[in-house]
């Protein structure tokens, strides 16, 4: 009995980041459902969608990070992996000075629009004021999501993650008290908070750097990561796009509302993707061993398609019944869910793909974003130009263009980390 004990004990203790960083994720996912039915409760499509658009500019004001936090994410864990801490330091250091330039300039940007721009409708102007400093926080955000890498520093992300679920959760009063607005309200003070944590418990503690050539690096790293990044988040805006073309608001609510199935397995794999690819960075830097990589890959995919499954599955069952006694105004929205429900255990099971940027393949990680982002916007413009349901047709195209992504981006990791592992044994 003792000895199974200390069985599970060592178990536990092998996989207890993990497990505690899976838990967390998969609680800020929850959390993120809630908020979202909640949301559907006291905010009418028409502001739903209209947030929807707004929100937008986040998506878009990535372009002003220039590749740098892209760079910062893989040369970070490498430096790390090879005990190169000075490296890792002025890494740190020169991305923190070139985001808060940045986030001056937003803000100034965001300063000028409030001032000077003569917009009549407050709706509009406090959300783009809202949404202008969540992009800065989120900047910041981004940042200091990079420096955790160490299992010691993931351990504390989890707890960070749980208590930003509970903020988000928490924060739903300002919803239901204030409705549009206090949905704008909650956004920037969920994220403000979470940043003050990150930064209160980020693992590396540096002043403001200006290391021309750790920036230099980060560039050449980074802009093609970026380029990449531009093409991806661009082409992700398009499904709401072809809405705003081809219907109107309502359905962009109607359509909005959908989407938070897909947005929590989007947000769990992201959790889990900022865990899994700096170990896998790391690891590629410290041991340089292609076949751990693809084990490593093997085994996150399939563990992934074992959680979100089942979920997926509970949900389409129960969506229409929920949908129906609690959510009304949304009726129309049940199939789009249904539907993004299984397009979001495909784009949430790719994380595996990011070993492709772990091994610096450029070539097959470009083939790889072109190939989805073009699957992406054809299938979903197909689908808002040609069904009669817009927001079905659309959420069908999301549908088909992520098992089309998700099986060439598996495919891709295999086939390379199987070539490149006969290579090195012939050499």
């Amino acid at each position: 009995m003792i000895e199974q004990v200390n069985e599970l004990k060592k178990l536990y203790n092998k996989f207890k980041i993990p497990i505690l960083y899976s838990s967390g994720a998969l609680t800020k996912s929850l959390a993120q459902l809630i908020v979202g039915f909640v949301i559907a409760k006291y905010i009418t499509p028409y502001d739903l969608g209209l947030w929807t658009t707004i929100n937008l500019l986040l998506t878009y004001s990535v372009f002003l990070q220039a590749g740098f936090i892209n760079g910062l994410n893989l040369e970070l864990p490498l430096a790390s992996g090879k005990g190169d801490d000075v490296e890792v330091r002025l890494l740190a250091g020169s991305v923190q000075s070139i985001v808060i330039v940045f986030s001056i300039l937003f803000l100034i940007l965001g300063s000028l629009y409030f001032l000077f721009y003569p917009e009549q409708n407050l709706k509009i102007k406090y959300g783009v004021v809202a949404i202008v400093f969540v992009c800065i926080l989120t900047y910041y955000q981004s940042y200091l999501m990079s420096t955790f890498r160490s299992k010691n520093s993931f351990e504390t992300l989890s707890f960070i993650q749980i208590a930003d679920s509970l903020i988000n959760i928490g924060t739903l009063v300002f919803i239901v008290y204030f409705t549009y607005y206090g949905m704008i309200l909650k956004s920037v003070i969920v994220i403000l908070i979470y940043v003050i944590l990150l930064h209160i418990y980020r693992p590396i503690k540096v002043n403001l750097i200006w290391d021309n050539k750790s920036i230099i690096k980060l560039l050449k790293v980074g802009i093609p990561i970026f380029a990449l990044a531009i093409i991806e988040s661009f082409s992700s805006t398009l499904d709401k796009v072809w809405l705003i073309k081809f219907s109107n608001s309502n359905d962009l609510g109607f359509y909005s509302f959908g989407l938070y199935g897909y947005t929590v397995f989007l947000l769990f794999s992201a959790s889990i993707a900022s865990y899994v690819y700096p170990r896998m960075s790391y690891s590629f830097g410290k041991q340089g061993d292609v076949m751990q990589i693809w084990r490593f890959v093997k085994k996150v995919t399939l563990i992934l398609l074992g959680i979100q499954l089942p979920i997926a599955i509970i949900g389409f069952l129960f969506i229409p019944s929920l949908i129906t006694y609690f959510f009304s105004n949304y009726i129309q929205s049940t199939a789009v869910m249904q539907i993004l429900l299984f397009a979001g255990i495909f784009k949430g099971s790719l994380v595996g793909v990011n070993a492709l940027w772990s091994m610096k393949k450029w070539k097959l990680m470009i083939s790889y974003q072109l190939f989805s982002s073009f699957i992406f916007v054809c299938s979903t413009y197909i689908g808002a130009y040609y069904f009669l349901n817009k927001i079905e047709g659309v959420a069908y195209g999301i549908l088909i263009a992520n098992i089309l992504s998700f099986l060439f981006g598996i495919a891709l990791v295999f086939l390379t980390t199987k070539t490149q592992s006969s290579t090195n044994t012939c050499v």
